[in-house]
C-alpha cells in the first residue's frame, strides 16, 4: 500500500466469495482514499463445508498446518487439546490473533476469496460430540479413501480430526468411534500433524465438484 499513487488500480477481497477493483484517489501520509469500482471475480462456498480439528503442535509447526490447509481449500479450523497435545499457550489471545492473521494471509497468496475461521480451542471430547454433519479421523487402522469417501456427503458438513504428535491414545480413538467417526487411512508412512491435515483437506477438498 506504501507504494501506491494516484490513479493506481489493485485488487481486494472481504473474505466474502467477491473480488473487486479498487482506484486509489488520494495517498496522503497515513491514509489512503480509494473507490471502489468493479467487482471482478465471485465464487461460491466450497462443498462440503470442511472443519479440521487439529490437536496443537508446535508453534512453528502449527503455522505451517494452518497455512497449508488454508490453501489446500479447509473451510475452518479448531485447534484441538488431546492427551498428547503440547501444553502451553494453545488458547492465548496473541496465538488466536496469529493463527487468523496466518490464515488471512495464506487466503490472500493462494487466490481464495473466502478466509477459513480460526475457532477457539476446544478438547478434543467436547468437540467430537458436537453437531458437525460426518466426522472423520486419521486412523492407521482406518479405511482407504475410496471407501470412506462413499459416506461423505457431497454437500453438508464434514469435520476431520487430525491428532497431535503421537496421534490419538486408543482411549481417544474408542471415544471417537463410538461418537459415530469413520477412521480414514491417509498414508502408508507415519505423518507428522501438519502433514496429516493437510492430506486429510486435500483429500476432502477432491470432493468439491
Amino acid at each position: 500500500m506504501l507504494r501506491l499513487r494516484e490513479g493506481d488500480r489493485f485488487l481486494m477481497f472481504g473474505s466474502d466469495g467477491q473480488e473487486w477493483q479498487v482506484c486509489v484517489e488520494n495517498v496522503g501520509r497515513q491514509r489512503v482514499h480509494a473507490r471502489v469500482e468493479d467487482m471482478i471475480r465471485q465464487e461460491r462456498p466450497p462443498a462440503p463445508y470442511m472443519e479440521l480439528g487439529i490437536g496443537i503442535v508446535r508453534a512453528n509447526r502449527m503455522d505451517w498446518a494452518i497455512e497449508k490447509c488454508v490453501e489446500a481449500g479447509v473451510d475452518s479450523i479448531r485447534p484441538l487439546t488431546t492427551a498428547f497435545t503440547s501444553r502451553g499457550s494453545g488458547d492465548s489471545a496473541k496465538r488466536m490473533e496469529r493463527w487468523q492473521r496466518v490464515a488471512v494471509e495464506a487466503a490472500e497468496q493462494s487466490g481464495r476469496l473466502f478466509v477459513p475461521e480460526i475457532l477457539e480451542p476446544m478438547s478434543l471430547d467436547a468437540w467430537m460430540h458436537r453437531e458437525h454433519g460426518r466426522l472423520l479421523f486419521g486412523d492407521r487402522e482406518g479405511q482407504r479413501w475410496d471407501k470412506a469417501r462413499e459416506m461423505v456427503p457431497s454437500g453438508g458438513r464434514v469435520a476431520f480430526a487430525i491428532g497431535p504428535e503421537g496421534g490419538f491414545s486408543q482411549e481417544e480413538l474408542a471415544q471417537l468411534r463410538a461418537a459415530g467417526g469413520i477412521g480414514v487411512w491417509l498414508a502408508p508412512n507415519i505423518l507428522r500433524t501438519e502433514t496429516a491435515a493437510v492430506v486429510a483437506t486435500a483429500l476432502v477438498r477432491s470432493m468439491q465438484e
